[in-house]
């Protein structure tokens, strides 16, 4: 018999001690299991809606636990009473019937003692009020109340109104606590766009368009379009609107080289190999071996033939005499809460510094790659200020900002504490509470 509640726990164990995030560790726990996709999904949501929680929940065990610290538990037991804690405070289960199904598995894995333990806990945490208990906390500390009450850190609560003013910042809050949206992405180098249209209505997906051309809006669906053949065909791919408008900014052009600095896992490269009709040449550039292995094989799948893999490190790869560049670093993926949401735990100020040293790093390299009057894209998925506005503030030393029509979108930072950023104009944010999409930044410089 498969306990939902204890594979969820096993996956959330694997995402605490682990880099992996809640789809990849998802996939390793689950492969070999003959599921019926229904488990999956149930297996899926409570992953998902677990961590999403995950500051609010520990709060609730770390008030019914007598002597100890939620993190000197064992990591499986400590992600069991979380399991229990959202069943009985957000789904709606009987707080008995979660108490009694944690203490089974807590005894079977365990032992006594441990199962005694979930029980006292869970059983304290069935008699608290949370709407009480994150009351008392408005009073005192509104940044602590508001962190709990729409499930993000407090140094996201901060930045978020710093950037947004508190409004909108609650609005995007909410948003990151929703389902996200899903994209479907036509490659045309396999399908036209009326035949996926007719695909997919044949298999039940409602799809609407999008300002995107080659990009569908899920509206609902029967079974997911990523268990779908087509999928696995490569004749389509799930990618994010706003993902997929960073490919449409560079607008490559079947005689050109392109050069990816940050490639893999390859959707972007996979979308520009699309508009360049299979030609030209596409320089994709990762430092790992294993994400290049992975690249490679997807792109196989989709049929793309004009990529040139290169293992190396894109802050220093040289080729040089490219026509367009991009550069979609690594990021804090402040963005991307609503598919990530174990990225909100992770913030690290140390490594937040030097991944904006490796992305600045990038544009420099970006500038030594291409020609005169060459173009670089330079995006990411995160909201941050400091990763998007003040990079192009940086790189406008040596590129001029282009516009960027925003086909979808806003228009960039103005002013962020005392800086100002005056290509404000010029460059596209999406956000998800505006767009209901991943939030990005994108901006297009030239080299002059």
């Amino acid at each position: 018999m498969i306990y939902t509640q204890e594979v969820a726990a096993e996956v959330l164990k694997i995402v605490d001690e682990t880099l992996l995030s809640e789809k990849e560790a998802l996939k390793k726990r689950l492969s070999g299991m003959n599921l019926d996709y229904k488990i999956r999904a149930s297996i899926h949501a409570y992953v998902f809606e677990t961590e999403k929680r995950k500051n609010v929940i520990d709060h609730i065990i770390s008030r019914c636990l007598k002597g100890k610290r939620i993190e000197e538990l064992d990591p499986l037991f400590r992600n069991l009473l979380r399991v229990g804690v959202y069943e009985m405070h957000f789904k709606g289960v009987h707080p008995a019937l979660a108490t009694d199904s944690i203490v089974r598995i807590v005894k079977r894995r365990f032992g006594e003692k441990l199962a005694s333990l979930a029980n006292a806990v869970l059983r304290k945490a069935e008699l608290v009020d949370l709407e009480k208990e994150i009351d008392k906390i408005k009073r005192k500390d509104k940044i602590r109340y508001l962190a709990l009450k729409y499930y993000h850190p407090e140094w996201f609560v901060e930045y978020a109104i710093e950037l947004l003013g508190e409004e909108e910042a609650v609005k995007l809050m909410i948003a990151n606590n929703e389902k996200q949206a899903v994209y479907i992405r036509v490659n045309e180098i396999k399908a036209s766009i009326e035949s996926v249209r007719r695909y997919l209505e044949q298999n039940k997906v409602e799809v609407e368009e999008t300002p995107l051309p080659d990009v569908f809006k899920v509206v609902s669906y029967e079974r997911a379009p990523a268990s779908l053949d087509w999928h696995a065909e490569g004749k389509f791919v799930i990618q994010d609107l706003a993902s997929a408008f960073v490919a449409h900014i560079l607008n490559p052009h079947p005689d050109e080289v392109i050069l990816d600095l940050a490639s893999a896992p390859g959707l972007k490269a996979s979308h520009i190999a699309m508009l360049m009709e299979n030609r030209g040449k596409i320089i994709a550039v990762d430092n790992s071996k294993d994400r290049l292995r992975r690249m490679k094989s997807k792109m196989k799948i989709l049929g793309v033939g004009n990529i040139e893999y290169k293992l190396a490190d894109g802050t220093k790869f040289y080729v040089g005499d490219v026509d367009k560049v991009l550069v979609d670093p690594p990021c804090s993926s402040t963005g991307s809460f609503r598919n990530y949401p174990c990225v909100k735990w992770r913030f690290d100020e140390r490594k937040y510094r030097e991944t904006i040293r490796v992305q600045r790093s990038m544009i420099k390299n970006a500038f030594r790659n291409l020609n005169e009057g060459g173009i670089l894209v330079y995006s990411t998925c995160s909201i941050t200020f400091d990763e998007n506005e003040e990079n192009v503030l940086f790189a406008s030393q040596f590129f001029k900002v282009e516009d960027v029509e925003p086909v979808i979108g806003v228009r960039g930072i103005r002013r962020f504490g005392s800086k100002e950023f005056p290509f404000w104009d010029k460059v596209v944010r999406t956000f998800p509470h505006l767009h209901d999409c991943v939030g990005f930044f994108i901006s297009k410089l030239k080299k002059v």
